[in-house]
């Protein structure tokens, strides 16, 4: 009875020495981790500062993403009146069309084309041009070349313009081009049209000014 009284007793002691054991070397390591470096060993890497959390990062992201930058939306020249450019506005010129040259290579014929006598499509006629302040031209003809219509630019100070009949179909509907430069208030070009076959070749000068 008394030995065995004695070993059961005994056993508790047992389970509580090494827990005690334990708690005292955590404790030891605690205390040698927060105690200065002793002389002569290495100092200890301070420990890496905290970093921030995802979330943290991609609502900073999106405050500044949200943010405008400094002047942005303004206008570069807010407040400068602009210049009205010089081709700006409508412009109105008379053509007399006459015959037109046509440059062959040496000793080749066209005997289609010196039938032309030059009274067809020839004579007096108007062109009207409005040129908004982009450059872009639209504008009309009327007279001896037909009725036509003129679609084109202005770019470093020369006019280029498309010239297209409005019909056509008709017999001598004439397609070509105008071509000026602008000097001061006035546009001088000339316009170089032909006939639906290529026979008849009609050009002019044109000068046209501002109203």
């Amino acid at each position: 009875m008394t030995s065995t009284g004695t070993r059961a007793r005994s056993h508790p002691a047992r389970g509580v020495a090494p827990a005690l054991l334990l708690s005292l070397a955590l404790a030891c390591l605690a205390a040698c981790e927060d105690s200065p470096p002793r002389p002569g060993e290495p100092e200890r890497p301070a420990p890496p500062p905290p970093q921030p959390s995802a979330a943290a990062a991609g609502s900073a992201a999106s405050s500044a993403a949200a943010e405008p930058a400094a002047g942005a939306g303004e206008p570069a020249d807010a407040g400068t009146p602009q210049a009205t450019p010089a081709w700006q506005g409508t412009w109105e010129g008379r053509y007399d069309a006459k015959k037109g040259s046509v440059v062959l290579p040496p000793k080749v014929k066209d005997a289609a084309r010196q039938k032309d006598d030059g009274k067809q499509a020839t004579g007096a006629g108007t062109v009207t041009l409005t040129i908004e302040a982009s450059g872009e031209l639209k504008g009309t003809a009327k007279g001896a070349l037909g009725d036509a219509t003129l679609v084109g630019k202005v770019e470093d100070g020369m006019v280029r313009a498309s010239v297209f009949p409005e019909d056509p179909r008709a017999p001598n509907a004439m397609t070509g081009i105008l071509v000026g430069k602008l000097k001061e208030n006035v546009i001088q070009g000339e316009i170089r049209v032909t006939g639906p076959d290529a026979l008849l070749v009609r050009e002019s000068p044109v000068e046209l000014k501002k109203k």
